[in-house]
């Protein structure tokens, strides 16, 4: 795959990056849990084995946690760019079906950005800066060096209490 197929299966149409989403079915999330089952296998039954008197909650624990772990690793959502994806959070999201009657990849390739499509009657304010602000990186830094900056940001950083600079 090329790099602008991967920035272009990675990053949704709003610029925000899919491969970081909890609903990415191949994004960085999913893999990685894919990949803890994977080491976790087996691990079940060893409590079942080998847990000691007193210790039995362990393992309701264990499974709670692995029923929760199976839904990070197989979510149902292919990308914005999918035609079967299921979309994402926001419902009634316009922008992939703008994007794709204007034959642009981004917002930030269209003569219309910032546009009042973008409101809030459908987008909360937190959305909508976010899809200014990464558009604004797009159209003033490139395409590619805004993936590089970026792929490895945390998805929900803008939520968090703990939030980096």
């Amino acid at each position: 795959m090329s790099t602008k197929e991967n920035i272009l299966k990675s990053i949704a149409p709003c610029s925000m990056f899919c491969s970081t989403c909890t609903g990415c079915s191949y994004g960085e999330i999913s893999n990685h849990a894919k990949k803890l089952l994977h080491y976790l296998e087996g691990h079940e039954e060893f409590l079942e084995k080998n847990l000691k008197k007193g210790y039995e909650h362990k393992l309701e624990e264990f499974r709670i946690f692995h029923r929760k772990l199976k839904k990070y690793a197989y979510p149902k959502c292919n990308g914005c760019r999918d035609k079967r994806a299921n979309g994402c959070s926001i419902k009634d999201c316009i922008i992939p079906a703008c994007t794709k009657e204007h034959s642009i990849d981004f917002c930030a390739e269209c003569e219309e950005f910032p546009c009042t499509k973008v409101n809030d009657i459908i987008y909360k304010k937190k959305t909508i800066d976010k899809w200014k602000k990464g558009n604004e990186e797009i159209q003033k830094e490139g395409l590619s060096t805004y993936y590089e900056r970026n792929k490895e940001t945390p998805h929900y950083i803008n939520y968090s209490k703990n939030k980096r600079s």
